[in-house]
């Protein structure tokens, strides 16, 4: 677990992860839609998908904070052969198909339960293919 929580401290995977999280889910609904999307995952959806799959301790921290964590689990597992693009949007798509996008709550709900399912296979897809980063360099600014 302690190397989880390096991977979910880093800056430079959540920045990446940012990037990854908003074209999986664009891609899921997408499909949904039956259009093109381009997408933005608001840190709400992510900090609500942190809570719900309970996996990573995130007590005192924003919902910005749990975003970021979300996004550097993510991100570094893609990054690492241990989910690709493609399975992602797949993943996120099951829950994202059933959305009523006419309601905001409702697809804030659905997209966090998406991600949750996304994380929970990220983790997982983690701590068997073991961890092989380095401690994060100290940040400077």
């Amino acid at each position: 677990m302690n190397d989880l929580k390096v991977i979910a401290r880093s800056k430079d995977w959540a920045r990446l992860g940012d990037s990854f999280v908003n074209l999986a889910y664009s891609m899921a609904k997408t499909k949904a839609v039956g259009r093109p999307i381009g997408e933005r995952v608001p840190d709400k959806v992510l900090s609500k998908a942190l809570d719900i799959s309970k996996t990573v301790e995130v007590s005192r921290m924003t919902a910005g904070e749990k975003g970021d964590v979300v996004e550097a689990i993510l991100a570094y597992a893609w990054s690492n052969h241990l989910i690709s693009l493609e399975e992602a949007a797949e993943t996120l798509f099951v829950r994202v198909a059933a959305i009523n996008f006419e309601s905001r709550s409702c697809e804030v709900e659905g997209a966090a339960r998406a991600f949750s399912d996304l994380l929970r296979l990220a983790i997982k897809r983690i701590r068997e293919g073991g961890y092989e980063g380095e401690e994060p360099k100290e940040e400077r600014g």
